[in-house]
């Protein structure tokens, strides 16, 4: 099975790529952008240039590809640009799995199915240009394609194969190694799944033949500030050192209050296990 991993330098994209390396049925390749990280086997490739892509994807030719690329305040370049290139090369034999964000309900009236509506912000919200492009993003998918997998997942939390670390986390460490203290809002819920076990469930997707839309992590729900307390208990860290962040927002920086995923569709059709921060 020839398998493409698009971004595969990024934290969750080299935790997929190494995962799929490992397993001698899968003959793998992955893309960057900028910098291949640790890995030196990647394909330096701009999904948003249509001559490159096209060139490297007729050579691959892929049984299945994983869309790991994220690109944050260009999101929308990304998906009206990089996406679009995709799609017009998949076939119906090839599998896209694509990775995508609790992000997409916008509402915030958590938690939610993989039936519930997604939504959009306001053109002017901070938020905009990724939910919103996400949000577009799936309805492509599930419009131009039979084929697919769409994995949501919550925050990615913990270290990867190649001992990168989410920077949440990382930055939450260098606070409390200065004996600084760190902040985080005790009103937004969210799933949190941990970095390995997402990249296992994207390589249960490559092999299996389930299609659709699929929430990723475990039955487990908390806030920002209880999870990322327990993060530091479980590190050995000053808990005294952690607060609760202000929940004062403005309009047009409004996050969604609870964006946890019902996860039980994943549990019943598939093995998969996601730990949770005990």
């Amino acid at each position: 099975m020839k398998v493409c991993v698009f971004g595969a330098s990024g934290y969750l994209g080299s935790a997929v790529y190494q995962l799929a390396k490992n397993d001698p049925e899968m003959d793998v390749s992955g893309t960057y952008l900028e910098d291949p990280g640790e890995l030196t086997d990647l394909h330096k490739l701009d999904v948003n240039e249509p001559e490159s892509f096209s060139g490297f994807y007729k050579t691959m030719q892929p049984d299945v590809v994983v869309w790991s690329v994220m690109s944050g305040s260009y999101e929308d370049e990304l998906i009206n640009e990089g996406l679009f290139h995709l799609l017009t090369h998949l076939t119906p034999e090839t599998k896209l799995v694509y990775l995508s964000t609790d992000f997409v309900f916008t509402d915030g009236n958590g938690p939610y199915t993989e039936a519930d509506p997604t939504g959009k912000l306001p053109d002017e919200h901070v938020w905009s240009t990724y939910a919103n492009a996400k949000v577009k993003a799936e309805r492509l998918i599930t419009k131009e394609l039979t084929n697919y997998a769409i994995l949501r997942a919550g925050p990615i939390y913990g270290k990867n194969s190649l001992g990168k670390r989410d920077e949440r986390t990382e930055e939450m460490i260098a606070a409390l190694e200065r004996g600084k203290t760190a902040a985080y809002r005790d009103d937004l819920i969210r799933t949190f799944v941990h970095v390995e076990d997402l990249a296992d469930a994207v390589k249960t997707f490559i092999s299996n033949d389930r299609k659709g839309i699929y929430h990723t992590g475990p039955k487990q729900k908390a806030s920002y500030y209880t999870f990322m307390y327990k993060m530091a208990e479980q590190l050995g860290y000053n808990t005294g050192l952690l607060e609760k962040a202000s929940e004062t927002e403005l309009p047009d920086e409004e996050v969604p209050k609870n964006t946890a995923l019902t996860t039980e569709k994943i549990a019943k059709e598939t093995n998969l296990h996601f730990r949770t921060m005990n």
